[in-house]
């Protein structure tokens, strides 16, 4: 059967002319093919959708879709005209596949005949992007990606769930489509991904996407500087809200090519590869594969040679790699970290820090991890890190001063006679750690209180200069009270402990009510509570507790 000759095609149109006359010359065609009867009711309608689609002046002329529409509407008149030939079950194959094609050719050519949104409908603009996204060529998919990474950060709660999900798809189609500009569609892809995770309203729709789109993040980390630089942006936020996404990203080698950004990235991929490394790090089970792709030298590295952010970055993630809740593995990066010179890393840090910067307490939690083990807390304090840490209780962020609190106190804690010598710098800082008994974050506080507990049992002159202050007894007094959350009691016990031996300290302290509190501690068997309640009772201050 013959295909009829379209008409002669408008001027300036010719695509839209041949869709239509290729249109109007199917009926006929189904007509005289007994084939088309079982699939004729789901070609009609579609039909009958693209003739009204493409008749509406709002259907734009030279609209990629025109071209596979062309294709498909010639293949359905091949197949009228073949059928005999090609045999039943050939025959059904062929038109079930195309009817599917025309009715999701229908339900683009019904997005595109829609009337352009008004300028102000921000919502309406969106998804009109977003539909573009999901049909046309290459060409204009890349232009609705471009467009997209430049309005992600307007884009309402809706539309933005709607462009993560589309661009999610878009994603899959174009790394298993193999050439035709793919990796360039890709590419802007994974740009898109970047600016809709600084989008507040997209990210809880990208880490529901999380599954989906790793795998590309992953693959775009070894494909170049700029989309490594993308890859990680859009990685940041999904492996800090996710352990799956994390997980996802070290299974698939993630923490070397995060590294190898790291290395030879732009200044914003170091940084923002050392986040995601960060964000990995934070998670236990995760840390074999630092140690089994090196990671603790280029941390380092970054450190000494970043922009201040990614030092900043960096050194939480070193801080997370060495903390005391990773076991044994991070016992031994602790080991390995020192054996590298990350104490060198840290002092230098320090010394050459310039203000309150945000690096300041990662450099200090990180200290403070080390200083755990006490050969490196000896080294620590001969080498005047405890200057650094006792001068850092000034900061104006409350993370710093309770990160410096915690680095005094294991080095005091662990340094011995070394942390003596700088005895006169650390009772400098008992008033501010006493003032810090008072902070309102529960973990500023326990921090000063750990450190006072350090310092004082280990220097008679930060003990003088703790009784000297006149709130010292009575802040610590109150983190006793059970209904003051966050602190472990112990530690101000311990600090009360310390001074006890004063008449004039132990007044003070039944005057605030250690008396009452501490019978619920010994009760609790809180290590030091029964000790300060007997030296308390031998002033016949206590009375309520009975010898034994």
């Amino acid at each position: 059967m013959a295909i009829p000759s379209p008409a002669e095609p408008e001027s300036g149109d010719p695509g839209l002319a041949e869709c239509l006359n290729l249109l109007e010359a199917v009926p006929a065609a189904a007509d005289s093919s007994p084939a088309f009867r079982r699939h004729w009711p789901s070609i009609s309608a579609s039909l009958a959708a693209l003739s009204a689609s493409l008749a509406s002046p709002a259907f734009p002329p030279a609209a990629p879709l025109l071209a596979p529409l062309a294709a498909a509407l010639r293949a359905l008149l091949s197949v009228a005209g073949d059928a005999p030939r090609l045999g039943h079950l050939h025959t059904v194959s062929l038109l079930s596949s195309t009817a599917a094609s025309l009715s999701q050719h229908a339900a683009d050519a019904r997005l595109l005949a829609a009337p352009a949104p008004a300028a102000s409908d921000a919502g309406s603009a969106a998804d009109a992007l977003v539909s573009r996204l999901r049909l046309g060529s290459a060409a204009s998919r890349a232009a609705a990606l471009e467009e997209l990474a430049s309005t992600a950060a307007a884009l309402p709660a809706p539309s933005a769930t709607a462009a993560v999900s589309a661009v999610a798809v878009l994603l899959d189609s174009a790394c298993g489509g193999g050439g035709g500009g793919g990796g360039d569609l890709r590419d802007r892809a994974v740009a898109a991904l970047a600016a809709l995770a600084s989008s507040d309203a997209a990210r809880p729709s990208l880490a529901q996407e999380a599954g989906a789109v790793v795998p590309h993040l992953c693959r775009a980390l070894e494909s170049g500087a700029s989309a490594a630089e993308h890859a990680c942006a859009a990685l940041l936020p999904l492996t800090a809200a996710s352990r799956d996404a994390a997980a996802a990203v070290a299974a698939r080698g993630g923490v070397a090519a995060l590294l190898a950004a790291c290395a030879g990235g732009t200044p914003a991929a170091q940084a923002t590869a050392a986040g995601v490394l960060r964000n990995l790090a934070a998670f236990p089970d995760l840390l074999p594969a630092f140690r089994d792709e090196g990671a603790l030298p280029l941390l380092l590295q970054l450190v000494s040679l970043g922009t201040p952010r990614a030092q900043e970055l960096a050194l939480a993630c070193l801080q997370s790699l060495t903390t005391g809740d990773g076991g044994d593995e991070a016992q031994r990066l602790r080991v390995e970290a020192f054996q590298e010179g990350a104490l060198g890393c840290v002092s230098d840090f320090l010394d050459g820090r310039r203000g309150d910067e945000p690096g300041l307490a990662p450099a200090l939690g990180l200290l403070r991890n080390m200083a755990s083990f006490r050969y490196i807390a000896e080294i620590a304090a001969s080498g005047g890190l405890a200057a650094h840490a006792a001068a850092a209780l000034g900061s104006d962020r409350s993370a710093t001063r309770a990160e410096a609190a915690l680095a005094l106190a294991e080095l005091c804690g662990n340094a011995g006679k070394a942390g003596l010598r700088q005895e006169a710098v650390v009772a400098d800082a008992v008033p501010r750690l006493v003032w810090m008994l008072e902070a309102k974050p529960a973990g500023e506080r326990d921090a000063a209180a750990r450190a006072l507990a350090a310092v004082l049992d280990a220097s008679s002159g930060c003990r003088k200069a703790f009784r000297k202050d006149e709130r010292g007894v009575v802040n610590a007094v109150q983190l006793l009270d059970p209904s003051a959350p966050g602190v472990e009691t112990r530690f101000p016990v311990s600090v009360l402990l310390a001074v006890a031996q004063s008449r004039r300290c132990r007044k003070q302290m039944v005057a605030a009510g250690a008396c009452g509190f501490l019978q619920g501690l010994v009760a609790s068997e809180v290590v030091g509570a029964k000790r300060l309640a007997e030296r308390l009772g031998k002033g016949k201050m206590l009375g309520v507790f009975p010898r034994t």
